[in-house]
């Protein structure tokens, strides 16, 4: 419980990004947290024309899987890998991902096999 009055050990004045990155990590959820993080630093990683057209998904591991609208941003985020990692080391340290995987979002990717 956070304490007003600063007497307690509750993490009083810390940003609630923060505290929510805090307790995610100390439940066990790294990967949430840090996924949160890519994602509060992708735009001014990638830019905005890219992340109109790429943004993360997910993260197992040490992998962050980028989701793109068409093909030639898949190739385009391949291309550009080391310099989003390099990014993403840069603004979140030891809790970046070391590599990514791109994929191609599918009409209908969310529906049972893929088909209308």
């Amino acid at each position: 419980m956070i304490d007003p009055e600063g007497t307690g050990p509750g993490p009083v004045g810390l940003p609630i990004g923060e505290a929510t990155r805090r307790l995610l990590r100390a439940r066990g959820l790294e990967a949430t947290a840090t996924l949160g993080d890519v994602l509060s630093a992708w735009d001014d990683v990638v830019g905005g024309p890219v992340a109109a057209h790429a943004q993360p998904r997910a993260l197992h591991g040490s992998v962050l899987t980028i989701e793109v609208d068409e093909p030639g941003w898949a190739t385009q985020m391949q291309f550009l890998s080391g310099t989003i990692l390099e990014g993403l080391s840069q603004r979140l340290g030891e809790h970046a991902p070391a590599s990514l995987n791109v994929r191609v979002a599918r009409p209908g990717q969310g529906r049972r096999g893929g088909r209308n």
